[in-house]
């Protein structure tokens, strides 16, 4: 196992990423004959040995030198031979699809992880929102409070997205420019600690009414993805319960314009399907129990939802909602653009 995702579940996230945008970790795992080895890059050899107590969590460890080329792969081969499978690219069988389809089932162990990590993004993200004062911080500045707060934590931000106003209103990603939001403003993160994510994303704005409409569809959105979401049904279900409540809201082209998202754990998103992707070996596979995900309907002119939840026996349970940032409005569906503090308190 070679990627970031598959090492940090197969080591109880022993490895922190030295470069946190690279898809391959410094440390490799081998699991050979009832035993697992980790190859590590020699730049990381001494601290990992000293920062844990390798022998009692049942590894060895071998240096790959970082100075030459296809050191981990070399030692693999060294260990175990060509025959064998992997996620590494031309080594072995193909693994990826089977490593992450063993990891999606979150044990209580994961779930304790992650559902700390949703109160510490969830307070970064609706702390900075409530903080926020119309013509008075950048985007940049609220960017940094979220992070700020996530490294406290020993988290990070593997995407952050702070937009505002027209920018909001355009585009779907719109990425800090240093603008200043003067009437509204979505924070977006995906949060990262141990291995495991959880994402979610908050709106605000000086007037609650501009967006309303847009929001109540999403809102309407995201119930038939929760309803179709349940443990034995199939990723196909719930892609198609999207699709399903995108015509719902009379916008059924509407899921072209942005990633839907889906389930998350040791990756920001597992993988991530459309509405067409029949053919995806992901479709027909059932939902497993333990499993979390974050999907985030959105529509044109401003209007997004994300949430991160995990999937118990028939349930779901949100772990990035709180009581201080309610969203829905009406008794049965529908939600509210959040006002900013300064609005509440006039």
């Amino acid at each position: 196992m070679s990627s970031t995702g598959a090492v940090a579940w197969a080591t109880g996230a022993i490895s922190s990423p030295i470069d946190r945008v690279a898809p391959t970790d410094p440390l490799w795992v081998i699991y050979h004959e009832g035993e697992m080895t980790l190859v590590a890059s020699s730049v990381e050899v001494e601290r990992i040995a000293s920062d844990f107590d390798i022998e009692t969590l049942g590894f060895s460890l071998v240096a790959a030198p970082w100075y030459e080329s296809d050191a981990h792969v070399r030692r693999v081969i060294e260990l175990v031979g060509e025959d064998c499978a992997s996620d590494v690219a031309g080594l072995g069988l193909e693994a990826t699809f089977d490593l992450t389809r063993a990891r999606l089932g979150l044990c209580g162990a994961e779930i304790e992880v992650m559902t700390g990590l949703a109160r510490v993004a969830t307070d970064a993200v609706e702390g900075a929102v409530g903080r926020w004062r119309p013509g008075e911080m950048s985007d940049r500045e609220i960017a940094a409070s979220v992070a700020r707060h996530l490294e406290i934590y020993g988290a990070d931000a593997v995407c952050l997205i702070v937009g505002a106003d027209e920018r909001l209103r355009r585009f779907r990603h719109p990425i800090m420019c240093g603008d200043v939001p003067q009437e509204s403003l979505m924070v977006v993160v995906v949060a990262r600690s141990q291995g495991l994510h959880v994402a979610l994303t908050r709106l605000a704005s000086r007037d609650e009414d501009a967006s309303r409409e847009l929001m109540e569809k999403c809102e309407i959105v995201n119930e038939h993805v929760r309803d179709a979401t349940k443990v034995g049904s199939t990723w196909g279900d719930v892609y198609t319960a999207l699709a399903t409540g995108y015509g719902a809201v009379g916008q059924p082209e509407a899921w072209r314009e942005h990633f839907q998202g889906g389930p998350i754990g040791y990756g920001q998103r597992e993988f991530e399907l459309s509405p067409q992707s029949q053919s995806s070996p992901w479709w027909n596979e059932a939902i497993p129990a333990g499993c979390a995900t974050a999907f985030n309907p959105s529509l044109a002119g401003g209007a997004k939802i994300e949430d991160t939840f995990l999937v118990g026996g028939d349930s779901l349970t949100c772990v990035t909602q709180t009581k201080r940032w309610p969203r829905l409005a009406g008794k049965n569906s529908g939600t509210a653009v959040l006002r900013s503090r300064e609005k509440k308190e006039t």
